[in-house]
């Protein structure tokens, strides 16, 4: 059974028995405080929760409820997540995964996928996804990433034989690689949505998968017909294009049947992105002035400079990221991410340098203590019974659309 309690006018939790009775002794939690079970409606003093039974009409104290056995074949039995009725809660998300566990698998991964000529990175990537997503959790209930690794070697197949028609071709006739070059680009829309319902539909909480319903039409408006307006506004209008390209991903995305909403504006974006690049150009002035009066100082300026990279990179990660899930709801549920620009840019300075002084062996190192900070400074306050969610019947995808952004690098997600 899960606990909770007030600090102040704050809910925190939800906690276990063996957290409760943990702030219990170290006296974070008193005689006064008030806390609930997830069967309660009201809240009690701790005081009164620990009276005998015979005292009061209360459910029993933390440390005294009952062991209870799940009859045979029980979802506790099967190792299903227990029911989670929870109102106006703060639901923080968890990850448990390690750099030197996760080091194990990514250095197979690349072994075999060398030995293999490529092969077995289909298998890699589902070992790699599976990882991640079966480490973070909420409400004790882990994520499940469902992908047939088949289903993406035969993606990739396409896409191998599909660039190396091109690269033929681009040899031999020049004019016919300039014709697929505009051809893909009406290929994009497609590409997007397909992309983006493979890694939806394969990925699952609960049981209940996650859905994607975005139209080719619709994509095509925010990744080609607006992109053509970023040089032609010398850059001015790019806030907005990114804006739109959120927009169209989250309101496009469902957990089961359930929408998501997205609540931020093109504003919001523009703040951003001002704020950003004001001390990249302040930065880049003062280097560039440094660079041309003493040459000397050259090393020093080049190293300015990328430090204020990372830093701006640290900065658009973290504030983007916050803004896009405190302006996301889930029905009557919403999102809290709470990162910090300095302790994140820190992080990513470090992985840098180790990654660089390592010849890339810190890589996957790096990966856990990034995805670390970001999963423990997300929470869902949950305003609701989380059981009220019917999985929605969705369609199996080709997983062709998801190796060619694979391909490409390009990243469609959230």
């Amino acid at each position: 059974m899960m606990w909770f309690y007030k600090d102040g006018n704050q809910e925190k939790g939800p906690i276990s028995k063996d957290e409760l009775m943990q702030l219990i002794k170290t006296r974070h939690i008193t005689k006064n405080t008030l806390i609930r079970n997830e069967k309660m409606n009201e809240w009690r003093p701790l005081a009164e929760m620990m009276r005998p039974k015979s005292q009061t009409s209360a459910n029993p104290s933390p440390h005294r409820e009952p062991p209870r056995t799940p009859p045979p074949g029980s979802d506790s039995q099967q190792g299903a997540a227990k029911p989670i009725k929870t109102f106006n809660a703060q639901i923080p998300f968890q990850f448990k995964g390690t750099g030197s566990e996760y080091f194990r698998i990514w250095i197979v991964n690349v072994l075999l996928s060398i030995i293999t000529l490529g092969i077995y990175s289909a298998w890699a990537k589902v070992r790699r996804k599976q990882y991640f997503y079966g480490n973070t959790s909420l409400t004790e209930a882990a994520f499940r990433y469902l992908a047939d690794p088949i289903k993406i070697l035969k993606g990739r197949m396409i896409v191998f034989l599909g660039f190396a028609g091109y690269s033929l071709a681009n040899q031999l006739l020049p004019a016919a690689a300039i014709v697929l070059s505009i051809g893909f680009v009406f290929i994009l829309p497609w590409l997007v949505v397909r992309s983006l319902a493979f890694n939806a539909r394969n990925s699952a909480w609960r049981n209940i998968r996650f859905n994607f319903t975005g139209t080719y039409g619709d994509a095509a408006k925010v990744f080609i017909l607006w992109p053509i307006l970023i040089p032609f506004t010398l850059g001015m209008i790019l806030p907005y294009v990114y804006f739109r390209q959120k927009k169209f991903v989250v309101e496009n995305s469902a957990y089961g049947s359930a929408p998501f909403v997205f609540h931020a504006t093109s504003r919001d974006y523009y703040h951003i992105m001002l704020k950003m690049l004001l001390p990249i150009l302040i930065v880049g002035v003062f280097a560039g002035i440094v660079m041309a009066f003493s040459p000397r100082l050259s090393f020093l300026a080049v190293s300015i400079i990328l430090a204020m990279y990372l830093y701006a990179f640290a900065y658009f990660s973290v504030t983007s990221s916050n803004l896009l899930y405190n302006s996301g709801a889930l029905l009557k549920h919403r999102f809290k991410a709470t990162m910090s620009v300095n302790p994140y840019a820190l992080i990513v300075l470090t992985n840098t340098l180790a990654t660089v002084l390592t010849v890339g062996f810190f890589h996957p190192f790096a990966m856990i203590r990034a995805y670390r900070y970001k999963i423990h400074h997300l929470s869902l306050i949950a305003d609701g019974d989380l059981e009220q969610f019917i999985a929605a019947e969705v369609k199996e995808t080709s997983a062709l659309g998801d190796e060619l952004s694979d391909f490409m690098d390009f990243d469609f997600g959230l």
